[in-house]
């Protein structure tokens, strides 16, 4: 039986407000900032691009192909929409910056496509450097991985050199990919943060790589919409780092065999 000390940690912890009218205000204003947020083309496409092809789980990438209707229903938006607001201002930001210029530098937010079925915006491109850079707004735990020895999550790799291909592919060189970490939550910019590695055609056969599992996925996407698999038929990353932001985690599914994916190794 839940305790009432336990019962009242697990509820969601109440919106704050000087008084029962502002608290009131704020469950509104997050509403609608909440609504918008779940409504965004980016968080209703179909379409997976760069960013998402590298992610280890099978599961969650397979979900995303078949159409699966998200069961996580927890995860803040308010990262993403941080995110996509500084990403915004970047980009008018860069653009600025090749005025006064004999020759455009900075190329910023241009489709690139490095698979026919795989299109993605990149972030930067800057011509005097031959660097495709990608701009990540984290949070201190995040921040802290780019920084350690072992350095950005797969994912992030990938999305790079997907990158820095989709732009090689446009006649453009492209010799270092860049992830540039800026601090979410953080008082100044001090913080910043750039991790870089060499690309090329020396990556073209990881790339290939990255395009048969996406191809494989495809078939196992297939096999749930045709009713033949369930999310749960798919295999799980042994590690649990994608977890949360997943839109098909749900701890509870364990207990009541009810939708979504309880984590790894189930």
């Amino acid at each position: 039986m839940t305790s009432v000390s336990e019962f009242m940690k697990a509820a969601p912890a109440r919106l704050e407000g000087n008084t029962p009218w502002a608290s009131r205000y704020a469950g509104e204003l997050r509403r609608v900032v909440v609504e918008q947020a779940n409504g965004s083309a980016r968080n209703v496409q179909r379409h997976l691009g760069p960013s998402e092809l590298g992610v280890p789980c099978d599961r969650q990438v397979v979900g995303k192909l078949a159409g699966v209707p998200a069961t996580n229903h927890v995860a803040d938006p308010w990262p993403s929409i941080v995110g996509t607001a500084v990403h915004a201002w970047l980009a008018d930001a860069f653009t600025a910056a090749n005025a006064g210029l004999d020759f455009p530098r900075w190329l910023a937010e241009q489709r690139v496509v490095p698979h026919p079925d795989h299109s993605g915006t990149g972030d930067l491109y800057d011509a005097k450097e031959s660097a495709v850079v990608d701009h990540k707004v984290l949070g201190e735990s995040s921040m802290a991985k780019i920084r350690s020895v072992a350095g950005p999550p797969i994912k992030y790799i990938i999305q790079l050199i997907l990158y820095g291909k989709g732009f090689r592919l446009m006649g453009l060189p492209v010799t270092r990919v860049a992830l540039a970490a800026y601090p979410r939550t953080a008082a100044s910019l001090d913080g910043l943060y750039v991790w870089e590695r060499a690309t090329g055609p020396q990556d073209d056969a990881l790339i290939e790589e990255v395009f048969a599992l996406t191809g494989r996925r495809k078939q196992m996407a297939e096999e749930i919409i045709s009713g033949r698999l369930t999310l749960t038929d798919i295999p799980t990353s042994a590690d649990d780092s994608e977890c949360f932001f997943c839109p098909f985690y749900r701890p509870q599914s364990k207990r009541d065999n009810g939708p979504g994916c309880p984590g790894p190794n189930s």
